[in-house]
């Protein structure tokens, strides 16, 4: 194993080259906490190297692992947006397994242990500190939602992050002030808290592999998506792939709601969304209420103060 280390002032940098599985395991493991791992060679000599440059709140990697690896990984200080450039990966999270595509950047999974299985993978990383993120966002919950591709402008803007920042923060021989390095984060940061789904409170409240909580995940999302529309108990149920009276037996043992219950508490949401993001002089709350199914005002006022302990008024005037 060849180790390189240079600390500059204001970065960090490392580089690491070896052919011994075990010497990468465990210098993988420290970050990542890998679990059981399982190796496989692919070819009659295997390879793997490393490299990176970062501070306290970033860090940008590149690595190579020419074998064929299962195991099980865990971080929770760190939030980290990963790319292939080369090779297979699988992610296995929530009972789910995602293929990740080659170029298109992902949220790893945060605070909970998920199976992978690399394929003589070559990849790009970008970490992120947890609490510079959530700072950032202003909750100290915050988390995204793991493999979840982001959408047309947001790849875009990370892409344009990427090729603004990324050159200037790896060139360690040109030293960056206190003040541009931050930047530079908060750029990152910034373009993946617009790129990635984040991981809403409600996903998380359904938590386990099992079949039944698969499904429950999918009426909870099915009703996120399609809260403005006029579904009901049926449609959700449908989505889900239950009858009518299972998602109600389901929502009931899990999360103490009827569907309706579901249903209102996501339109409420969102209509407090929109008021409180709203411009006061463009938004009326009586066409808020109308896009997410309220037809009646004031029921929907009254519904909305017991939730949220003001008007609907009040919240747009907050603004």
């Amino acid at each position: 194993m060849v180790l390189s280390i240079d600390r500059p002032r204001d970065r960090y940098s490392r580089r690491v080259v070896g052919s011994d599985v075990d010497q990468a395991l465990a210098f993988f493991g420290g970050d990542y906490d890998l679990r059981a791992p399982s190796v496989r060679r692919t070819q009659q000599r295997a390879h793997w190297d490393f490299a990176a440059v970062g501070d306290e709140r970033l860090s940008l990697r590149s690595t190579r692992f020419l074998v064929d690896l299962r195991t099980e990984c865990h971080v929770d200080d760190q939030f980290v947006v990963a790319w292939t450039r080369s090779g297979t990966s699988r992610i296995e999270s929530g009972g789910v397994t995602h293929e990740v595509e080659v170029g298109v950047p992902v949220v790893l999974p945060f605070g909970e242990a998920y199976a992978s299985h690399n394929r003589d993978i070559a990849l790009n990383l970008l970490h992120l500190d947890r609490d510079f993120v959530r700072a950032l966002v202003g909750e100290d919950d915050f988390a995204f939602d793991p493999v979840q591709r982001p959408g047309v402008q947001g790849l875009a803007a990370w892409q344009a992050v990427v090729r603004r920042h990324a050159s200037t923060w790896l060139d360690v021989d040109h030293e960056l002030t206190p003040i541009a390095r931050r930047d530079i984060a908060e750029a990152f940061a910034t373009a993946a808290i617009r790129a990635f789904p984040r991981r809403d409170r409600w996903r998380s409240s359904v938590p386990g592999g099992g079949p039944e909580h698969r499904r429950l995940r999918r009426a909870l999302d099915f009703v996120h998506e399609h809260a403005r529309e006029p579904i009901g108990t049926p449609e959700i149920a449908a989505a889900a792939g239950l009858s009518p009276r299972g998602l109600q037996q389901s929502l009931r043992r899990h999360l103490e709601q009827t569907p309706g219950d579901l249903l209102r508490g996501v339109r409420l949401d969102g209509a407090r969304s929109d008021l409180l993001g709203g411009a006061r002089d463009e938004t009326s709350v009586a066409e808020v209420a109308r896009s997410w199914g309220f037809g009646h005002l004031g029921r929907f006022s009254a519904t909305y103060r017991a939730r949220f302990g003001e008007l609907p008024s009040e919240s747009l005037r907050s603004r």
